[in-house]
């Protein structure tokens, strides 16, 4: 059974866009990416069995989503409610994360990923630091921005 797990700005990329990928470039956190960046993360993720995301991603991609108008970020915490429903969480606790030495450069959220990709298939993320902290260990992670440099260059 094989397993992945998001980083908070996939996991934001991939709500937006489940709500509606016309606003991807117009949402504060998003904006960075294109409906085309939604639609490889969505091809990507499909062939895994089950989907993860930690507490501490939850969290934050709830408070991100908020940072546009009412009635959209109504919208589109619906969608991450109905998004997680369809997930597996996990919960990291906060000693294992405090006594990670990656604490102190990369933060709970990312901390908390590096924790959890110990027991996945594999880790999907943007982060260029949290890509190398999870290569260094041995881990699978595919950094989904050489992703989509190589779909610019097809």
């Amino acid at each position: 059974m094989s397993s992945v797990l998001i980083d908070t700005n996939l996991l934001l990329l991939l709500i937006v866009g489940l709500c509606d990928k016309n606003i991807i470039c117009d949402h504060k956190r998003t904006k960075n990416f294109t409906a085309a960046d939604y639609d490889l993360l969505v091809s990507q993720i499909d062939g895994f069995s089950s989907i993860w995301v930690t507490s501490h991603c939850l969290a934050e991609v709830s408070n991100l989503l908020k940072q546009t108008h009412k009635q959209q970020a109504k919208q589109l915490l619906s969608c991450l409610s109905t998004f997680a429903d369809r997930t597996h969480e996990s919960h990291i606790s906060k000693v294992n994360i405090f006594q990670n030495e990656a604490y102190l450069s990369l933060g709970v959220s990312d901390t908390g990923i590096i924790q959890k990709s110990k027991r996945v298939s594999c880790v999907y993320t943007v982060d260029l630091d949290l890509y190398l902290r999870i290569s260094r260990i041995g881990r699978k992670v595919i950094n989904f921005n050489h992703l989509r440099n190589q779909t610019l260059l097809a």
